[in-house]
């Protein structure tokens, strides 16, 4: 914990800062700070550097030795003369799950000390099981980051690195230590040494940044990261681990356990499959998983699995992952590493809609009575509003467990893939079926006809949804459109799903009081891994922050290559106690309302002062928002939608054309509206708790609005609700430089602790274009192309393109290519069997077809 910045003589509490490190065996004891620009902010006062694998291969040798499960503290007032204490490892009951691997995790713990020096301890507890005959002993994987000091960029785009590094210290993985001025120099460096490929039509345009002192097309020049290709495919796997095989994976709690009962009301019972047999006794219900991650494959750029409790040591192929719902279904022959199930459902007789309504009524006494009721498809309009404020959401146990919606957000016309199909039959059996009715799945289907009055019309609502739903779905879709939206929310002017995106989804809530939570999902979403371990682990990370700098705390990115994770935590920390003793922040706390006399927050009061709290308030607390990218002030910004703000002045709001194809009004600006309080994400993945949609739901009631990437977390900050940045694993197809990745993505202007709200900042509408490469994005093209190679399928890639755009398929993963990746002469790549992809969350995922022409490009109509 940090003492405090203020000038008061007497002895503060010390604090523990955090408590979201997780599984880590021993934290360094080096500042963050050190291995990024440094932003005149004072060093940590610790001692011991030492040397750190990467986030990944932790995860992989750890989960090796996860049968015993160990809880680990360091005692920082150790750690200030240099010393590390660890905790003696202590073991916790092991998991029951049906015949198989299960796994689950504990919530980090912290101790608050009082006295004088250094007085926290943090305590990480993971616990993991796993079957025992299978090996995850990994070498250590490649680093997206590059290692060394400042390099120079050839005329064809990649990097060479010239700087001599063999006195600098490699005990965090890169060595640079910038101020930063210096920074900025190597950044106008790289700038004139980049002579880029010529791209026709390339936006932002090469040329405009010739002269710049910043240029968004940079990071095109670093290096391609082929490792993803390079070091993957489960022959190599089987080559590498003889005796390792594919195992039905299941990262669900111990239910029904002594330990599971203390916690939860009810007994889970099995529930039903598609395949008509209860998922306890069917393996061909359940995807299976390798134990290991391929050797070399890349850590992520930004954030860290292991920060957010996912699961980083097991890998997915497309067979063991999507067979259990339908792919491969009709081929014939057999299919190394992979057993075909027996039963192959008739998917569109599958109803969907009861076997989650049986599930809930099996395990009706594990929720509470109002969450036990059957879910209407087709709720009424009309709904009063009620004005519910926030309570403090510590409960006793046992208790009622919560239940959570997860809606997939598509529309008229959209066409669903078989991809598609085995994605939502995937979300439905890990999320609702087997968990035992805590998540249920819906699709909320936007109809684009205008004057059809989808809602109030019961024959057009079963035409339309006969239309655009395939057969199988039909029974769990939600139909909505613009008319529904203008009918309960007259006062906005405007209902455009472009910029107020979540009314529908603040409808579906007011008339559905059964659920919780609702996850908002993008149909043009995947993920590789289990649905159910990778929200449980967002949703338990976000509940075990407290509220004291987590504004602050959210606007930051995590670079994992500059150092743990506790180093981040705790530097950000400094940073704003810094910046408070500048005077430049002061921190949120508590609602911040625009007019308190034009705005009743809901969220809760502040039990004490900010300067009194002990990071407790909040902790322990489910979030009303969780966000999967950072929440920032976008005020001081170029962010092109910032100043899209409806009726916080009556009458006064942007006048959008409800006839043009991409609605806007660019030039509206309200001088009044800079005073309003407001956080922006680029986060289209997002949970809402459901007093958050309720105030959503008040302010539009009341007429008020912004754009719909600022309402949610903006409503959140007025409300005083409790907002969370999970810092997620996003990879690049670049290897990005660590420092250059910190300056870009905390870009601050050199202003303490505004990470991402400055004139540099990374949501800027050309610097966005830094997005591009990301396998978590609004814009990138690496999604696409990284799945399109997972199912099988030649992918091809946007200008500049890769040594290997085009590759895939068949013949890529049988016999490989042999292709010039620039290292010196022609290599051979693929060749290795089908790709094993950990837990990754990817986005945008355009249309990937089952049945591609050779030669052709994906496409997606953006539609909706």
């Amino acid at each position: 914990m940090l003492l405090s910045g203020f000038a008061s003589p007497r002895r503060l509490v010390l604090l523990a800062a955090v408590s979201f490190v997780i599984a880590v065996l021993f934290l360094g004891t080096t500042s963050y700070s050190k291995y990024l620009p440094k932003y005149d902010l004072p060093s940590f006062p610790y001692g011991h550097k030492g040397e750190e694998k990467s986030s990944l291969e932790e995860d992989q040798l750890g989960s090796g030795a996860a049968e015993t499960p160990v809880e680990v503290g360091l005692d920082m007032s150790a750690a200030k003369s240099g010393t590390s204490v660890v905790k003696t490892p202590t073991v916790s009951a092991p998991l029951s799950s049906a015949s198989s691997t299960s796994s689950t995790t504990t919530a980090p713990k912290f101790e608050i000390k009082t006295g004088d020096g250094y007085g926290f301890r943090v305590y990480d507890g993971v616990t993991t099981t796993t079957d025992g005959t299978s090996s995850t002993a990994v070498d250590q994987p490649s680093t997206t980051a590059i290692e060394t000091g400042l390099p120079t960029l050839e005329s064809n785009g990649s990097v060479v690195d010239t700087v001599d590094t063999s006195q600098h210290d490699h005990g965090h993985g890169f060595a640079q230590y910038m101020t930063y001025d210096e920074t900025q120099t190597n950044i106008r460096s790289l700038i004139k040494s980049w002579l880029p490929l010529p791209v026709e039509g390339h936006e932002p345009p090469y040329e405009t940044y010739r002269d710049k002192d910043y240029d968004p097309n940079l990071w095109e020049g670093f290096q391609w990261d082929n490792d993803y290709y390079l070091k993957n495919g489960i022959k190599k796997l089987t080559k590498e681990q003889p005796h390792v095989q594919p195992f039905p994976y299941l990262p669900y709690p111990a239910y029904n356990t002594p330990e599971w009962k203390a916690e939860w009301l009810g007994e889970h019972v099995p529930c039903e499959g598609a395949r008509g047999r209860l998922l306890n006794d069917s393996l061909e219900d359940i995807a299976t998983a390798w134990s290991l991650i391929p050797h070399g494959y890349p850590a992520a750029t930004l954030g860290d699995a292991r920060a957010v409790n996912a699961d980083a040591s097991h890998c997915f192929d497309r067979y063991n992952r999507f067979g259990p719902y339908g792919y491969g279904q009709g081929e014939r022959g057999d299919v190394e590493g992979w057993r075909r199930p027996v039963v192959k459902p008739d998917w569109s007789s599958v109803r969907w809609d009861q076997l989650q309504e049986q599930c809930l009524e099996l395990n009706r006494e594990r929720y509470a009575p109002n969450a036990r009721q059957p879910t209407l498809l087709r709720p009424d309009a009309v709904f009063s509003v009620e004005a519910k404020r926030g309570q403090p959401s510590k409960r006793e146990t046992p208790a009622y467990h919560p239940r959570t919606a997860v809606l997939v957000r598509t529309w008229q016309g959209y066409e669903y893939t078989e991809n598609d199909l085995q994605t939502i039959r995937a979300m439905m059996t890990e999320l609702s079926l087997i968990s035992g009715g805590e998540y249920q799945v819906f699709l909320l289907v936007a109809v684009g006809d205008h004057g059809v009055n989808v809602t109030s019309n019961p024959q057009v609502y079963a035409d339309i949804l006969s239309e655009s739903v395939p057969r199988e779905f039909r029974s769990i879709a939600v139909l909505w459109d613009e008319e529904l939206l203008q009918s309960l929310y007259p006062n906005v002017g405007d209902w455009s799903v472009k910029w107020h995106q979540y009314m529908p989804v603040q409808w579906f809530s007011e008339t559905h009081q059964e659920f919780d939570f609702i996850w908002n999902l993008e149909p043009d979403t995947r993920f590789t891994g289990n649905h159910y371990q990778f929200l449980e682990s967002l949703s338990a990370f976000a509940k075990e922050m407290p509220r004291k700098y987590l504004w602050e705390r959210n606007q930051r990115y995590y670079i994992p290559s500059a150092g743990s994770f506790s180093d981040y935590v705790l530097d950000s920390v400094e940073a704003v106690e810094t910046g408070m003793r500048e005077g430049m922040i002061a921190p949120v706390w508590g609602p911040q309302p625009y007019n308190p006399n034009e705005q009743t927050p809901l969220g809760q009061t502040p039990p004490t002062s900010e300067k009194d709290d002990p990071f407790a308030w909040g902790e322990g607390d489910e979030a009303d928002l969780i966000t999967l990218s950072p929440i920032f002030d976008p005020k001081h910004t170029g962010w092109e939608d910032k100043d899209m703000v409806w009726n916080y002045v009556p009458g006064i709001h942007p006048n959008i054309s409800d006839t043009d194809e991409d609605p806007a009004d660019p030039t509206f600006h309200y001088p009044e509206y800079a005073n309003i309080p407001r956080r922006a994400t680029f986060s289209p993945l997002l949970r809402f708790s459901r007093l958050q949609l309720h105030a959503m739901h008040v302010e539009n009631t009341a007429g008020r609005a912004l754009a719909s990437g600022m309402f949610p977390a903006s409503i959140a900050l007025q409300h005083g609700l409790k907002a969370v940045y999970t810092p997620h694993p996003v990879w690049a197809d670049r290897k990005w430089l660590a420092w250059y990745a910190d300056a870009i993505f905390n870009a601050n202007e050199n202003k303490t602790a505004q990470w991402g709200q400055q004139n540099d900042s990374v949501y800027n509408t050309d610097r966005s274009h830094n997005f591009g490469g990301l396998s978590y994005s609004s814009n990138s093209g690496f999604p696409t192309v990284l799945y399109r190679r997972w199912l099988g399928f030649a992918a091809y890639e946007d200008e500049p393109v890769s040594p290997i755009d085009g590759l895939g398929g068949k013949g890529y993963e049988d016999r490989g290519f042999i292709v010039d990746l620039g290292n010196g002469g022609p290599e051979s790549i693929g060749g290795k069997g089908r790709m094993c992809l950990p837990g990754m969350l990817l986005h945008p995922v355009l249309k990937v077809k089952e049945a591609d022409e050779p030669g052709e490009r994906p496409f997606m109509d953006p539609g909706g």
